[in-house]
């Protein structure tokens, strides 16, 4: 035992590319028949220890790299419940087509497959297709066969036109196939029934050099090129205008994609080797069955198209992004009137809210926590960032600033308000009526709460100031005299109406201003930042399991749960991507916001609505659209909880991120007047002071949340009464009158 000991560290140094065929050698040797030779015992231990290392590494690295996509999807989930994340319910990966339900496989299916299934025929529809499309359709490639057949060389397009401008005018339940003039087919497509859309369903029958040979043939005609000058313009037209109309109304989607493939493949093949049949002579015909389907749809409309995406976005709010090229395009020209400039400005704003969300997600959730927590304090609000700085910037060119303060100091109560009334509210409703109660989590709920009270008492600080020392401003005031007789003293008395406290003085020194509340406003905008960062680190790192030990965790294991029956693909977005379109869309939305800007006094004279009513409403809830249909969605997945925090961490960055940004562009522009970025920073000259109106509405609105969450449950009478609270707050901001700094005369 001693010698081969010794040997043993002359043994050890084995390269890691071992062979199976050495260990085979090895156990050769280790048979029945050598086993007096205990050298190559250990040779053979040695060398199966560091094999099966190895391949337990490998099986690790490849574990590992198999789950890393995975991961980045419970990445995302796990962030939705730290505190000061974005809440985002949306997948950040790709969901692969195979795992999900059959109805949203046919949502992506080419139209070059006949289903035999029995589909409703949904002869509305249809009928509405024939009046809305299908009979210019049909007019214009009648017209066009005629002049196919006038060229003579092109008559075959010519009775390729009739054929189709029967098929236009009616396409339903019938088929477009290609068969090849020498009896030989191309490929076919065919699915007997719903259950076998998993086989096989492409065969090719022509080998491709023989679709070479064609091709060039075809090509080679004189008619084909006729075709070219004469035909393919004008169908190109008409099928892109019929599919681009289609395609915006989302349900028509079958109606577009038909358009796309007469586009991209129908008119371009020969036209001699074209027939159309009807799906009842698919089934008895089998020469019709060795075909290649161009086209088939069995009606127009498939109501399921709302869950079709585009490279991780839903169709609508793809479909959205047409009002940013609309309010480019009319918001710089005098084509339409400055109202609808206005309103297509803000409908631009909507979908580029969603693709900023989804880039700060995706980043998030491919980033530690650490990088993910700075991406969502720095971005998670520069929607609303931007807004507001166009804003401003556009009421200090105009001269009119003190008009645009105030949309802004609305914008940003209406955005408190609605994030702690509005969002919670719906949440609750919808999900207390599809479930009995629900619970959320009071400890998490708590420490928002504190934070909601920290910012706003922090923000409302200097009104409260200015209301107690602040100077009487009135608008009207009259002498009034009087004698007593008896005492025989005499009084003097001012008679004042529409009197408010004034910062600036009598003389509008604004001594006032400058000397006490400036500084306390400058003070704030440095703590709570300060506070912001206090609760990211109690809620993230310090105190995380004493905040979801009996409540988020569970929440966490039960979404794991539901996700573990399905498989993810790798990011939607990269992290390269994620930025490049953070940047573009927050680019687009400044662009989107000077046209807003530039037409919203237009729209509040044509108008008539109050200055007050349309900031609290319309400027501050379309950029908080996204933490609204997220929260709906939470909500239906009984997980209320983060329907709630959807609203309150949006009002805690309001009040902890935007405002002393917002604040702190004044302060780099009149402390250090030489910096580079001073041509493009202004003096705002953005007085912290607010209404009155907000400052009640304001902390009423904290007050009934904060009572609304004691007890960790909510139903949906507690979601319609702060649904009703809303829309008192609403009925007040609509019947109060404009300021007199907004008014044109």
């Amino acid at each position: 035992m001693q010698g081969p000991m010794k040997s043993r560290p002359q043994l050890l140094p084995v390269k890691y590319t071992l062979s199976v065929i050495d260990l085979q050698l090895c156990g050769l040797a280790f048979s029945p028949y050598n086993l007096h030779s205990l050298k190559c015992q250990i040779l053979y231990l040695t060398n199966q220890r560091i094999l099966l290392s190895k391949i337990k590494r490998q099986n690790q690295s490849s574990f590992t790299s198999s789950l890393s996509e995975k991961d980045v999807e419970e990445t995302k989930i796990c962030n939705n419940y730290r505190f000061g994340f974005k809440k985002w319910k949306g997948h950040v990966t790709q969901r692969p087509l195979h795992n999900r339900s059959e109805t949203v496989q046919n949502l992506y299916a080419d139209v070059n497959k006949i289903k035999l299934e029995h589909a409703p025929r949904s002869v509305v529809f249809n009928i509405l297709y024939v009046v809305l499309f299908g009979w210019w359709q049909a007019v214009i490639y009648l017209v066009l066969g005629l002049v196919m057949y006038l060229t003579i060389v092109g008559r075959h397009y010519g009775l390729f036109c009739l054929k189709m401008s029967s098929y236009y005018l009616w396409p339903f339940r019938k088929f477009v196939y290609i068969t090849s003039s020498n009896g030989l087919t191309y490929s076919y497509h065919i699915s007997s029934s719903s259950n076998d859309s998993g086989s096989e369903e492409h065969k090719p029958l022509l080998e491709k050099r023989k679709v070479a040979e064609t091709c060039v043939s075809f090509w080679s005609k004189v008619q084909s090129y006729v075709w070219l000058v004469l035909g393919v313009p004008i169908l190109v037209l008409l099928h892109t205008v019929v599919m681009v109309i289609s395609w915006l109304f989302v349900i028509s989607i079958p109606i577009a994609k038909i358009n796309l493939k007469s586009i991209t493949s129908l008119i371009f093949l020969p036209p001699e080797q074209i027939q159309i049949d009807d799906v009842n002579e698919y089934s008895q015909e089998s020469k019709i069955k060795q075909s290649e389907i161009i086209l088939f749809i069995p009606k127009s409309v498939n109501v399921y198209y709302y869950k079709y995406s585009v490279d991780g976005m839903n169709i609508i709010l793809v479909n959205l992004l047409v009002f940013v090229i609309l309010s480019i395009v009319f918001g710089y020209t005098d084509i339409v009137t400055p109202p609808i400039k206005c309103v297509l400005g803000a409908l631009a704003i909507i979908p580029l809210t969603y693709y900023i969300g989804m880039s700060i997600i995706s980043i998030s959730a491919q980033t530690s926590v650490a990088v993910g927590a700075v991406i969502n304090a720095t971005f998670g609000s520069i929607v609303e960032i931007i807004i507001f700085v166009v804003a401003l910037n556009k009421g200090k060119q105009a001269g009119t600033q003190l008009c645009f303060n105030e949309i802004v100091k609305a914008s940003l109560t209406g955005t408190i308000i609605g994030c702690t009334l509005l969002i919670p509210g719906i949440c609750m409703i919808v999900g207390g009526l599809k479930y009995t109660a629900q619970s959320f989590n009071p400890k998490s709920a708590s420490v928002s709460c504190l934070l909601m009270f920290v910012c706003v008492g922090g923000i409302f600080a200097p009104t409260i100031f200015s209301q107690v020392l602040g100077d009487m401003n009135c608008q009207k005031c009259e002498n009034m005299y009087s004698t007593n007789d008896t005492l025989m003293n005499t009084t003097y008395g001012l008679n004042c109406e529409q009197c408010t406290n004034s910062i600036f003085g009598v003389d509008r020194e604004m001594t006032l201003y400058n000397k006490h509340i400036k500084p306390l406003v400058y003070a704030i905008c440095l703590m709570l930042p300060v506070a912001y960062i206090i609760g990211l680190i109690f809620t993230l790192k310090t105190h995380t399991s004493h905040l979801t030990i009996d409540f988020t965790a569970e929440q966490l294991k039960r979404d794991n749960v539901n996700h573990q029956g399905h498989s993810h693909g790798s990011p939607q977005w990269g992290i390269v991507k994620s930025m490049v379109i953070l940047l573009l869309a927050a680019t687009l939305i400044g662009v989107c916001a000077d046209i807003v800007t530039e037409n919203i006094q237009d729209f509040l004279n044509s108008t008539g609505m109050s200055t007050y009513f349309v900031s609290v409403t319309f400027l501050s809830l379309i950029p908080a659209l996204p933490e609204i249909v997220n929260g709906i969605q939470f909500a239906l997945q009984n997980n209320i909880n983060l329907g709630i925090e959807i609203g309150t961490s949006v009002a805690i960055q309001v009040c902890t991120i935007e405002v002393p940004l917002l604040v702190l562009v004044d302060i780099i522009y009149v402390k250090v007047p030489l910096l580079v970025l001073v041509d493009i920073i202004y003096p705002f000259e953005l007085h912290m002071v607010f209404n009155q109106v907000h400052l009640w509405a304001v902390f009423f609105a904290v007050i009934v949340i904060n009572y609304t969450f004691q007890d960790g449950k909510s139903d949906y009478f507690q979601g319609t009464m702060l649904l009703f609270i809303y829309l008192i707050l609403l009925c007040m901001y609509f019947f109060m009158p404009s300021p007199g700094t907004c008014i044109q005369r």
